[in-house]
């Protein structure tokens, strides 16, 4: 019994030490090149190949976000394999984002299944899911994170509040949405963690 209570205490004490720990495995370099994405797909869906249907708005979008993903999950599994404390500390984190991006996705599929005139909501529903999952994760990352994960739940909010019936909603929703959101969180990675060191 004593055992036991003795083992629970360490593995408490080991997550509170987790939590107190800034998290070093997100970097800015692919965080900026996800807002360069964010940029180039809208100008390529205004300008070549606009999404003439709310289906393939989604797809491309989806498609962005699939790539945007990768590129972070592919710096992220470099480090770690380079780093033990990144590769033990990587899951927890990446947990804290999980439920955030299984919701976007169910979100997404319910609003496709509503209707186009639903679809308006999109880029909204987006970035609050970005902002909740962000803020989740944010006991792990630099305090200043939490001002990108406000960036997304206000800029989310005022998307959806002014979102008007559309069978397809603007590129640019999107693009300037996710593209300068994400160049605020590579700035915040910046200063935070590899130019100026962890500030708490």
């Amino acid at each position: 019994m004593e055992l036991d209570r003795a083992l629970s205490q360490i593995s408490e004490i080991h997550a509170q030490l987790l939590r107190s720990e800034v998290f070093r495995g997100y970097r800015a370099l692919p965080t900026a090149v996800t807002s360069i994405v964010a940029v180039m797909a809208a100008v390529l869906q205004t300008s070549i190949w606009p999404a003439s249907t709310p289906t393939e708005f989604v797809i491309a979008w989806a498609g962005v976000a699939t790539l945007c993903s990768a590129i972070c999950a592919g710096d992220l599994w470099v480090r770690a394999r380079r780093s033990e404390i990144v590769r033990r500390r990587a899951l927890p984190v990446v947990a804290q984002f999980a439920p955030a991006t299984i919701a976007g996705c169910v979100i997404t599929i319910a609003l496709l299944r509503a209707g186009s005139d639903a679809l308006s909501l999109m880029p909204g529903v987006w970035a609050l899911v970005m902002g909740i999952g962000i803020m989740a994760s944010r006991p792990y990352l630099p305090r200043a994170i939490g001002f990108v994960a406000l960036f997304y739940l206000a800029t989310g909010a005022m998307l959806v509040s002014y979102a008007e019936p559309a069978s397809v909603p603007s590129a640019w929703t999107m693009g300037a949405t996710f593209g300068a959101g994400q160049a605020l969180a590579a700035v915040v990675l910046f200063f935070n963690l590899e130019r100026g060191g962890v500030r708490g």
